[in-house]
């Protein structure tokens, strides 16, 4: 008999908050309910790693739907990881990606969502983001896509909220970065370390369940 592969999904729901004060709009991302232990510590936790689709050093990511003008927001945010990450690159296809990139002109308060697929053995298979274009019938910028994207991605590689200011996966975009700093990469590196640090010979979980930056 053949062995089924369960697919579950685990979603990581970013909730962006848009309040009007002093004509100034503060943008918030819902917190993780992560629980530790290292409340003065700043921490990037970790959350999966990805299986036998990263052993190459490619993901691909497709769109669904969207137009020209929000793509290109994605893709910049995409190149930035391109950028930073070393040992793997994200690479556009016009087939089914290994990452799905749709958008929503519904978005009120959820302007980010990641759904990770994970099969039975705890690894990443395939990853869906959603991006809304609008919330609270106001139109995102290029600009903040982008940094919706970006932090996103942060997500389909492994990652959940930092519990610090100041980072880029901070839940609080506001008072994050747009930055992909060396301790978010460590952070991704630590979560795909059987590839991005041993160099794909085995895959396995992450040794660690967070990183200390």
């Amino acid at each position: 008999m053949n062995i089924l592969v369960k697919l579950m999904s685990i979603s990581i729901i970013v909730l962006i908050v848009f309040t009007f004060l002093n004509n100034n709009i503060g943008i918030s991302i819902a917190k993780d309910k992560i629980k530790n232990s290292f409340v003065n510590k700043n921490l990037i936790p970790i959350c999966c790693t990805w299986g036998i689709e990263m052993k190459g050093g490619i993901l691909t990511y497709s769109f669904n739907g969207g137009d020209k003008k929000v793509e290109n927001a994605v893709i910049k945010a995409i190149d930035s990881w391109n950028k930073n990450l070393k040992g793997l690159e994200f690479k556009k296809t016009n087939s089914d990606g290994n990452i799905i990139i749709s958008f929503t002109n519904d978005g009120k308060k959820v302007a980010g969502k990641t759904v990770n697929s994970i099969d039975s053995n705890g690894f990443i298979r395939k990853s869906y983001v959603t991006l809304s274009k609008k919330s609270f019938n106001r139109q995102f910028s290029p600009a903040e896509i982008e940094l919706v994207a970006k932090h996103e991605f942060g997500h389909v590689l492994g990652l959940n909220h930092a519990n610090f200011n100041g980072n880029l996966m901070t839940s609080q975009v506001n008072k994050g970065s747009g930055t992909i700093s060396s301790c978010v990469i460590e952070a991704v590196k630590t979560a795909n370390e059987w590839k991005l640090k041993e160099g794909g010979v085995s895959i396995h979980k992450p040794t660690k369940s967070y990183v200390i930056c």
